[in-house]
């Protein structure tokens, strides 16, 4: 399991948050507001676009098994919005079993002198080797297995690493559109707020 969560930092503009407060004619607390929700939006929309993008880059079988495993996924001002020109972005992937993911499985040695076993996978990641791997049909599918002791059970499905690969999907793939992803967000929520009169003093986190 992955136990090191990644993060990065982007910057947001302050001058368009000031240029989009004089345009609807917002308060400073209408901006707290909308700029909070924002952050949770902003958060959905990029776990939405990582999900279909490590779908695709992994080749894992479904969305549903990159959901289960994502340890966690926040944006979050480092200040508590003291200073709002500042966002961190923290993400984590649990790793996956082999039979999560699209790719090739083959047995290594023979039945007599078995070495281990190989996944290589169909996307963009390298092979992996499980030297005291072997291969079975367990859990309605075909996949590589180790033993979890000295005996023939209990066994345990191999997992595959995905915690570089995904580091590097949202860094080199979405990280440039996290601030346009933001700033559209707050323009819609503020412009929302002004035209309803919501929050126009006195807003508490």
């Amino acid at each position: 399991m992955n136990n090191n969560p990644q993060q990065l930092l982007f910057n947001i503009d302050l001058d368009e948050l000031a240029a989009i407060q004089q345009i609807v004619g917002a308060t400073e607390s209408q901006v707290k507001a909308a700029y909070n929700r924002a952050l949770s939006r902003t958060a959905r929309t990029v776990r939405s676009l990582a999900n279909k993008k490590i779908r695709d880059d992994l080749q894992v079988k479904s969305l549903k098994a990159i959901r289960k495993r994502f340890q966690q996924f926040r944006l979050r001002s480092p200040s508590k919005q003291k200073k709002l020109d500042e966002l961190r972005l923290w993400f984590g992937l649990n790793e996956m079993p082999v039979g999560y993911l699209r790719g090739r499985i083959k047995r290594k040695g023979t039945r007599r002198n078995p070495l281990g076993a190989v996944f290589t996978p169909k996307g963009k990641m390298q092979a992996q080797h499980y030297e005291q791997g072997f291969i079975a049909n367990r859990y309605n599918r075909r996949s590589i297995f180790t033993r979890k002791g000295e005996s023939r059970y209990p066994i345990q499905e191999a997992r595959v690493p995905v915690s570089d690969s995904l580091h590097t999907t949202i860094e080199d793939e979405i990280f440039d559109q996290l601030p346009d992803i933001f700033l559209r967000h707050f323009e819609t929520d503020l412009k929302g707020r002004v035209a309803m009169g919501r929050n126009r003093r006195n807003w508490r986190e």
